[in-house]
C-alpha cells in the first residue's frame, strides 16, 4: 500500500512540475534558513554545559553603589575565594584566573618565530579539575602546581613545535619569562565562554615584578569561581560572602555580592542582563516565522489544487477507501516533498555554512554538528515540517464526501479559500514586519555611524604601546612627527571607545559620591583629536600635571561657572581643574555620555608608563592627503627599530568606533537576509496561487477576451483580490512593526524616531514585489489567445 501511495505522490510530482518546484523550494530554503539559525542557537543555548560540575559552578561578583553609580566588579582579591572556602563548608573548590590581555611568545629553539597571544590566563592549580577542560597529556592535580608550568592546547603545540613532542619543552614570554610545558589540553570547544590556549600557574603571578606583587597582595584582579556541594546552596553561600567580609575585614563592607551559575552566564546573569539571550531568542522566532511561511506555502497550494485531486479522492472512497487511509496517503506525499526539500537544504547549508558565520562574526566547532542536542534539533525540524505541512492538505482532501464530488458539487471555495487568503495575509505580514525592522535597523546604524562625537575620528591611527617603549618613546615620536604627512603624536592611556577605568572622588560642595571616567594623555592630544573647550585653559602653553573635565562631570562636581583653579580630591591628592571640555562621546552611542576626568602628564618619557591605569597606545594624526598604506609601512619600521620584541599592532579610531556597535551592524545584516528570505518565500506562494487562479479562471477569462475585455481589464480582474489581502497584511504588520522597534530602540540613549517614512517605503516595496509577482501570471493568461481556451470546452 505505502509503495502505491509513493508512485501516486510521484507521479503527482512529475505531473505538475511548476507546482512541485514552488513547493519544494520554498521549503528547502525556509528549511535551510531555520537550520541555520538552529544550528546558531542550540550552539548558543549549550555554552559551558559540557563542564561535568557548570551547575555547580558559581562566579563570584560583586556591586559597590557610588553615588548615583552602581560599579559592576568582576575581578576580585585574591583573598577572597580561600577565606569564603574555609568559612562555608558548602564550597568544595575554588579557582582564581586573571588574564593578561596579550603576551608574546617564541620558542627559544626558532626566536625568529614569535606570535602575539590573547588567550593567556594564570590560574589556581584546580582550574582542570572544577572545570571539565580535557588534558591529552599530564596530571589534572599536579600540572598547575609549580610557578612558571604551562599547559597549551593542541593546536598551539602544533604551532610552536610542529609535530614534536611538546611536554618538558619551554616558551619565551614577552622576552622576560621562560615557562616550562608540563601538560597539553584538547582545543578548547567553541561553545566555551573560556577561550584560553595558554594556561600558567597562578603562583607564578606575583613573582613577574614588583607591580604584579602589589596586585597580587592589594588588588582586585583575579576572576574568582566556586565549586559548591549542590545548586541549592548558592543563597547560603551568598550569605556567608557578607559574613566572611564583615569577619576579616580585608575587603568593602559596602559591597554586595552576587553568585552567577557559570553554566548559564552567557545567556543572562551577571551584569551583561539578558541581552545574549534576547538576540537568540529573536533569531530563533524568525527562524520558526521563515519555516512557518515555507509551510504554509505547501499547505495553501496543495488545497488550491483540491479540486483537480477531488474526483481521485471521490473514486477512492467509493471503491473502499477509508479516511484515515487517505489521511495516510497524503502524509506519505507530505514526507516525501519535505524528504526531497530537506536534502536539498543541506546541500544550501553546505554553501552558506562559512557565509553564515562570518555574517554573525562566530566560528561554530565542525564537532557540533553532530553534537546531539543539534542533530535532535534537526530531526525535530524534519518531523515537525512533515507533521504541520501534511496536516491541513490530509485532513481537507481526506473529508470530501464523494457522492457530491462525482456529481461535480464540489467546488474550490470548499478547497480551504478562506484559509489560503489568511496564509497570504500572514506571509506578507512577516515580510512588512521583516522589512520595517530592517529599514529602522539600517537608519539607526546610519544615525550612529554619521553622529557628531565632538571630535575628529578620521585619520587617527593608533598603535598599540607597552611599558617597555618606555625608555625610546621620545625617539619614536619624534621620529614620527618627522615624517610628511603626520599632523600630531600622543600617547593616551585608557584609549576612546576601548572602556575607561574610574576614579572614585566628591563634588565640591554637597560631597556627594562621584564616579570619574578616566583618560591620561598629553597635552597634544586636544589637538590631535580636535576637542572643544566649553571652558578653555587660561594657560593654554603648559596643560601639563593639570586635570580637565567634560561638562558632565563639572556639573556632578559641584565646580560652578568659574570651574578653573578649583581642586579636586583624587586618590589622596589634590589635583587642580585647568579647563572644561564639551561633552564629546568617549565611549559607545548606546550609553549616555558620561562624567570624565582627562589627567594630562608632562611630556617625560616615562610618565605614560608609570601613570598607568589601563591600555596604552600612540594616537598618530595623519593628514587628509596622506597615503595610508605607505604611512603605515613607515611607521611600522620605526616601532620595530626601538621595538624589536613584541609585533606592530595597530587599528584606526574610526574602526574602534565601529565596533562598538557590532552586534546593531550583525543584527542589520541578519534581518535584510531574513527579509529577502521571508519575501521570496511569500512571492514564491504568490506566484502558485495567481497561477491555479488564471488556470481555474482560463474559460472565464476566454469569454471576456471574447466580449472584448482588454490585457488590463484581465490583470486587474486577477490582481484585485490579492492586493486587498496585501493592503490587509500592512494594516496588520505596521503596527506590531512600530511596536517592536520601538522596544528595541530604548536601548540606546542616542536614537531615531521610527516616522511615517518607515512604513511608506515599506509598503511601497512589499506592494512593487507583489505586483510584480502578480502581474507576470496575470499578463500571461491576458494575452493568451481566448479561441484555444474555447476551444477545449
Amino acid at each position: 500500500m505505502i509503495q502505491n501511495y509513493l508512485k501516486i505522490a510521484l507521479r503527482n510530482l512529475l505531473r505538475n512540475k511548476v507546482y512541485s518546484f514552488i513547493n519544494i523550494a520554498g521549503l528547502s530554503v525556509g528549511m535551510a534558513v531555520a537550520m541555520l539559525i538552529f544550528l546558531f542557537v542550540s550552539h548558543e543555548v549549550s555554552f559551558d554545559k559540557f563542564h561535568v560540575n557548570g551547575d555547580r559552578i558559581y562566579k563570584v561578583l560583586s556591586e559597590v553603589k557610588y553615588g548615583d553609580q552602581v560599579v559592576n566588579i568582576t575581578a576580585l582579591t585574591q583573598k577572597l575565594a580561600p577565606a569564603v572556602k574555609e568559612n562555608n563548608a558548602e564550597v568544595l573548590d575554588f579557582v582564581r584566573t586573571k588574564g593578561t590581555g596579550s603576551v608574546v611568545l617564541k620558542n627559544p629553539q626558532n626566536p625568529d618565530q614569535k606570535f602575539k597571544e590573547e588567550g593567556f590566563i594564570f590560574a589556581d592549580a584546580s582550574f582542570f579539575s572544577v572545570f571539565s577542560f580535557k588534558l591529552k597529556e599530564g596530571n589534572a592535580k599536579t600540572i598547575l602546581q609549580n610557578p612558571f608550568s604551562l599547559i597549551i592546547s593542541e593546536k598551539a603545540a602544533k604551532k610552536y613545535f610542529g609535530n614534536e613532542n611538546a611536554i618538558g619543552k619551554t616558551l619565551l614570554c614577552d622576552a622576560k619569562y621562560l615557562y616550562t610545558i608540563t601538560g597539553i589540553m584538547e582545543n578548547v570547544p567553541s561553545n566555551s565562554s573560556m577561550s584560553q590556549d595558554f594556561v600558567t600557574s597562578l603562583e607564578t603571578y606575583p613573582k613577574l615584578g614588583v607591580e604584579q606583587k602589589k596586585t597580587w597582595e592589594q588588588a582586585g584582579a583575579f576572576e574568582t569561581f566556586l565549586l559548591l556541594n549542590s545548586e541549592q546552596s548558592a543563597a547560603k553561600v551568598t550569605k556567608g560572602i557578607v559574613k566572611t567580609v564583615k569577619k576579616t575585614g580585608v575587603f568593602d563592607e559596602k559591597a554586595t555580592f552576587i553568585l552567577n551559575q557559570f553554566s548559564s552566564q552567557h545567556l543572562g546573569g551577571g551584569f551583561t542582563g539578558n541581552l545574549n539571550a534576547r538576540y537568540v531568542y529573536i533569531f530563533a522566532g524568525i527562524a520558526l516565522l521563515i519555516l512557518f511561511l515555507a509551510l504554509f506555502n505547501y499547505m495553501s497550494l496543495t488545497t488550491a489544487r483540491a479540486t483537480t485531486r477531488a474526483k481521485e479522492v471521490g473514486i477512492r472512497k467509493v471503491v473502499g477507501a477509508g479516511r484515515s487511509g487517505l489521511i495516510q496517503q497524503f502524509y506519505i506525499e507530505s514526507i516525501l516533498i519535505c524528504s526531497l526539500a530537506f536534502g536539498l537544504a543541506f546541500l544550501m547549508i553546505e554553501l552558506l555554512l562559512q557565509p553564515f558565520y562570518d555574517l554573525l562574526g562566530v566560528q561554530i566547532d565542525a564537532s557540533f554538528l553532530s553534537n546531539p542536542l543539534f542533530l535532535l534539533v534537526i530531526a525535530g525540524l524534519f518531523l515537525f515540517s512533515a507533521f504541520v505541512a501534511g496536516s491541513y492538505p490530509a485532513l481537507l482532501l481526506s473529508r470530501f464526501i464523494p457522492i457530491e464530488v462525482i456529481k461535480g458539487k464540489f467546488t474550490s471555495g470548499q478547497g480551504g479559500a478562506s484559509v489560503r487568503k489568511g496564509i497570504t495575509v500572514f506571509q506578507f505580514t512577516v515580510s512588512v514586519v521583516l522589512i520595517v525592522c530592517a529599514i529602522v535597523c539600517q537608519k539607526q546604524l546610519n544615525y550612529m555611524k554619521n553622529k557628531d562625537l565632538g571630535f575628529t575620528k578620521d585619520q587617527v591611527l593608533v598603535v598599540s604601546v607597552d611599558n617597555s617603549m618606555a625608555k625610546n618613546y621620545l625617539n619614536l615620536k619624534n621620529d614620527i612627527k618627522q615624517m610628511t604627512g603626520v599632523k600630531a603624536v600622543c600617547s593616551v592611556i585608557n584609549p576612546l571607545f576601548k572602556g575607561c577605568n574610574a576614579w572614585f572622588t566628591n563634588s565640591i560642595k554637597s560631597k556627594k559620591e562621584v564616579v570619574l571616567f578616566y583618560i591620561g594623555t598629553e597635552d597634544t592630544f586636544f589637538k590631535t583629536v580636535d576637542l572643544q573647550w566649553a571652558i578653555p585653559p587660561t594657560n593654554s602653553g603648559n596643560l601639563g600635571k593639570k586635570v580637565f573635565v567634560n561638562e558632565v562631570a563639572a556639573k556632578q562636581l559641584e565646580l560652578g561657572k568659574n570651574p578653573i583653579g578649583q581642586f579636586m580630591n583624587l586618590a589622596n591628592s589634590k589635583r587642580e581643574v585647568a579647563g572644561v571640555l564639551k561633552n564629546f562621546h568617549f565611549d559607545q552611542l548606546q550609553s549616555e555620555i558620561g562624567p570624565l576626568m582627562i589627567n594630562v602628564y608632562g611630556e617625560n618619557s616615562t610618565d605614560w608608563a608609570t601613570e598607568g591605569g589601563g591600555e596604552t597606545s600612540l594616537y598618530i594624526r595623519l593628514e587628509s592627503n596622506a597615503a595610508i598604506t605607505e604611512k603605515v609601512a613607515n611607521i611600522k619600521y620605526l616601532y620595530e627599530k626601538y621595538q624589536a620584541e613584541k609585533p606592530f599592532d595597530y587599528y584606526f579610531l574610526d574602526e574602534a568606533f565601529n565596533e562598538t556597535f557590532t552586534t546593531e551592524m550583525r543584527l542589520s545584516q541578519m534581518f535584510s537576509l531574513f527579509t529577502g528570505f521571508a519575501i521570496f518565500i511569500a512571492c514564491m506562494g504568490l506566484f502558485g496561487l495567481v497561477a491555479f487562479a488564471a488556470e481555474t479562471r482560463t474559460k472565464e477569462i476566454g469569454i471576456r477576451k471574447v466580449l472584448g475585455a482588454s490585457v488590463s481589464n484581465i490583470v486587474t480582474l486577477l490582481s484585485k483580490d490579492f492586493v486587498k489581502l496585501i493592503l490587509i497584511s500592512m494594516i496588520i504588520a505596521f503596527p506590531i512593526a512600530w511596536w517592536a522597534m520601538d522596544k528595541w530602540l530604548q536601548v540606546f540613549a542616542y536614537r531615531i524616531a521610527i516616522n511615517w517614512s518607515v512604513f511608506a517605503i515599506a509598503g511601497f516595496c512589499t506592494m512593487l514585489i507583489a505586483l510584480l509577482t502578480v502581474s507576470y501570471q496575470a499578463i500571461k493568461a491576458a494575452v493568451a489567445n481566448p479561441v484555444k481556451s474555447l476551444r477545449t470546452e
